[in-house]
């Protein structure tokens, strides 16, 4: 996510340059990075997907069902030990209808959303 963005102008030997600063998505870490004024700057592709939670394993994988059209069953996400893994667990465990929303960039994926279903499907 970025956070702050400055333009320097050129100075007497050298071309601008511009500072990026942001907080990682996954780690919550402060991350700069200066590049030139006239180069391309590559920016990850990060989406947000619900998912309706099928099942938790006993090695702590979600099963996961997506809402129409967003995607495919998914496997391969471990239920976290922090609020949210333990709020997902607590709801499934008292057999809630459980909803969560799992951001995917860079080939990371992080449960950053926990909630009941409430829709009467």
């Amino acid at each position: 996510k970025q956070w702050y963005q400055r333009r320097v102008r050129a100075g007497k030997h050298g071309s601008a340059k511009c500072n990026f600063t942001a907080i990682d998505l996954f780690t919550g870490d402060k991350k700069e990075a200066i590049s030139p004024g006239h180069a391309n700057v590559d920016v990850p592709i990060v989406t947000r997907l619900e998912y309706t939670v099928m099942d938790i394993d006993d090695s702590g994988f979600f099963s996961l069902m997506p809402n129409e059209g967003q995607g495919e069953m998914r496997e391969d996400i471990r239920c976290p030990d922090d609020a949210e893994g333990e709020k997902a667990k607590t709801l499934f465990n008292d057999g809630k209808d459980v909803m969560v929303t799992i951001l995917t960039a860079i080939g990371e994926d992080r449960l950053v959303d926990v909630k009941e279903n409430t829709k009467g499907n």
